[in-house]
């Protein structure tokens, strides 16, 4: 399937009005919060790539680093530190936007009993079919998500977070969609996934995050090298926009060292029991001008 470069009702809405059953019921009922409207310091979309080039075995360390992420002391320490001390969650699978699906409603967090309840649940959500990766549907489907939800929870920040281990090869084109995502007010955050060891693997997929997928105020890119390291980068990626705590992302570089080696050895030093992840800062780069990029499963040609 090529490209789409119709605009309008996106493809996205499109499968989660399959979900919800209608526009109307998606604006009232695919939120899980309280009838009482809810104020709180970030609404927090994670969107996760369940993409042909992710096997099962991988996307289970996903869920289970986010599920581990979301019960780290200093996450649950970083969500009661906040003004309101609580942020509100829900979670979407994306691939080609006919598969895109919300998986977890909207549910608060604000203290370690709540966390675990988002944990556990993360834990038991079963995959979503998928086939390529359109990282455009995943910022419609979490934009419509964050703007449906405004009556029931209002957010002082709101993020999207991508998850995916390749390029926009489907769906609307990538740049026309980001660049509506940010000037919403929604900033857009990204966990590549680059396993040289996985059948997705995409080399400097992390200069394609930060030239194409994150955006607005304060965003940043945090590398994931290789699925056991998901909890970390997870857990980092939370610490970092929970808290808006920029020390990391101000020591980040635009540019990623060419030598793949350092970026393995960065990824787990010696003597670490656990990876400190690269962060890196959004920037224009050889990607540019070339965020929606053919291949991938489901396609001809790629990995991704």
């Amino acid at each position: 399937m090529s490209l789409s470069t119709r605009m309008g009702t996106p493809r996205a809405v499109r499968a989660s009005l399959q979900l919800c059953g209608s526009a109307a019921a998606l604006l009232a009922l695919c939120s899980s919060a309280p009838a009482a409207q809810q104020q709180v310091d970030l609404k927090l979309v994670l969107a996760t790539d369940v993409s042909g080039s992710i096997d099962n075995d991988e996307l289970r360390l996903e869920r289970e680093g986010t599920a581990d992420a979301f019960l780290d002391p200093d996450v649950i320490k970083a969500i009661q530190g906040g003004s309101l001390g609580r942020i509100a969650v829900t979670m979407i699978d994306f691939s080609s936007p006919q598969f895109d699906k919300v998986v977890i409603d909207w549910q608060i967090i604000h203290d370690r009993a709540s966390a675990a309840a988002f944990a556990e649940t993360v834990r038991d959500t079963p995959r979503t079919p998928g086939r390529r990766t359109s990282v455009s549907s995943a910022l419609e489907l979490g934009s419509l998500l964050i703007e449906a939800s405004e009556k029931d929870i209002v957010g002082t920040r709101k993020v999207i977070d991508v998850a995916g281990d390749g390029p926009n090869n489907d769906g609307n084109p990538m740049t026309e969609v980001h660049d509506k995502v940010v000037a919403q007010g929604i900033v857009i955050n990204g966990l590549p996934i680059m396993d040289d060891n996985a059948n997705g693997y995409y080399p400097d997929l992390d200069k394609y995050y930060a030239a194409c997928v994150a955006g607005g105020r304060g965003s940043f890119v945090v590398v994931v090298h290789s699925y056991k390291d998901f909890h970390a980068a997870m857990r980092h990626k939370l610490i970092l926009e929970i808290s808006q705590n920029e020390t990391g992302t101000k020591q980040a570089k635009n540019a990623t060292p060419r030598n793949p080696l350092l970026l393995k050895a960065a990824a787990t030093a010696p003597g670490q029991s656990e990876p400190q992840p690269q962060v890196l800062r959004p920037g224009a780069n050889e990607f540019s001008k070339q965020c929606d990029i053919a291949g991938g499963f489901g396609g001809f040609g790629g990995r991704f």
